[in-house]
């Protein structure tokens, strides 16, 4: 006679701090190709055809635009870095966090692409990469303790450090050119 399981519990062991490091990994690799496709694709003169998008001024030029996808990249690498490198207790809720924040940016190029009837730079490694990489991460490591706090925190989080990048390239860009 089969045995059935009756424990449907969903809830992920704690992950080994190797698996932590490859997911890190993983995920900042994915980001940077994805930044790679927005800015080698023209995500900046894209969003320029399609005047009717809001936050068109927040891109600047490709120069300043591809100076705000670094330094996204770089934000996320650096956390990642003190994550791996101090075994940080919150790592894995952490890189939970971020695989939301890039399942939404995978669903707004969707949406974004559907609704111009353009393929908008960065929806094809947004659906490919990101998408698939964050479900993996979000199912594989613990659930996050959503609390009212950690939601803010995350949406403020995500949305300080794409608005931050923008505006520091904008005054960066000119300074980088002059030089």
């Amino acid at each position: 006679m089969m045995h059935i399981a009756t424990d449907v519990s969903t809830t992920p062991e704690l992950p080994t701090q190797k698996r932590l490091a490859v997911f890190w990994a993983a995920t900042i690799v994915a980001l940077a190709l994805h930044n790679a496709e927005e800015w080698l694709l023209g995500l900046t003169g894209w969003i320029a055809a399609h005047p009717w998008l809001p936050g068109r001024s927040l891109h600047g030029d490709q120069e300043q635009f591809g100076l705000a996808l670094v330094i996204v990249t770089a934000a996320i690498l650096t956390v990642a870095v003190i994550a791996v490198s101090t075994r940080a207790k919150w790592s894995a809720e952490a890189l939970v966090c971020v695989a939301y924040a890039l399942i939404a940016n995978a669903a707004g190029h969707l949406a974004i692409s559907v609704a111009s009837w353009s393929l908008m730079p960065g929806a094809l490694s947004g659906i490919l990469i990101l998408l698939p990489l964050s479900v993996i991460i979000v199912r594989t490591l613990p659930p996050v303790r959503w609390t009212m706090s950690i939601t803010v925190m995350t949406v403020i989080a995500a949305v300080a450090i794409v608005i931050g990048a923008l505006l520091v390239a904008a005054v960066l860009a000119p300074i980088i050119s002059a030089l």
